[in-house]
C-alpha cells in the first residue's frame, strides 16, 4: 500500500492540508520507526496515477 510519509509535525500539516485542498479524506496511522521514532503514514483511497502526482507535489513542498 503507497503512503505519504511524514516525520515531524510541520510535513503531517502539510500533507493534510494538500489532501483536504483536493477533496481528499485520508487515514492517517502513527507508527515506530526502527530507531524508535514517531513516522506518520497517510494513505488516501485513490488510483495509483492520482497519488504519484500528489506524492510528488507533497515531496517538492515538504524539501
Amino acid at each position: 500500500m503507497n503512503y505519504f510519509l511524514a516525520v515531524n509535525d510541520r510535513q503531517l500539516g502539510t500533507c493534510l492540508r494538500m489532501l483536504f485542498a483536493e477533496k481528499l479524506q485520508p487515514a492517517v496511522q502513527t507508527v515506530l520507526n526502527e530507531k524508535g521514532k514517531i513516522e506518520f503514514h497517510i494513505s488516501i483511497a485513490a488510483d495509483q496515477e492520482v497519488f504519484e502526482e500528489l506524492n510528488e507535489r507533497y515531496k517538492i513542498m515538504i524539501s
